[in-house]
């Protein structure tokens, strides 16, 4: 199935949920900011499972100056 992720398309398997993607992509950053179709996603809810089309924005919060 075809998802966007940060804009970008990506085929994943039906049923990926959101924490699975993030695993797969290499973001397991505890800072990380997750959006769902421009609904911000809890970490309570990365058992989301992804849908035909959806688009997730992954944010990385990052100290510095």
């Amino acid at each position: 199935m075809r998802i966007y992720l940060n804009g970008k398309e990506l085929q994943v398997e039906r049923g990926t949920t959101v924490a699975a993607l993030l695993q797969k992509e290499g973001f397991q950053n505890p800072a990380a900011t997750v959006a769902v179709n421009d609904r911000v996603l809890p970490r309570r809810e990365w058992h989301y499972r992804l849908g035909e089309g959806d688009r997730v924005e992954i944010i990385i919060l990052m100290d510095g100056g």
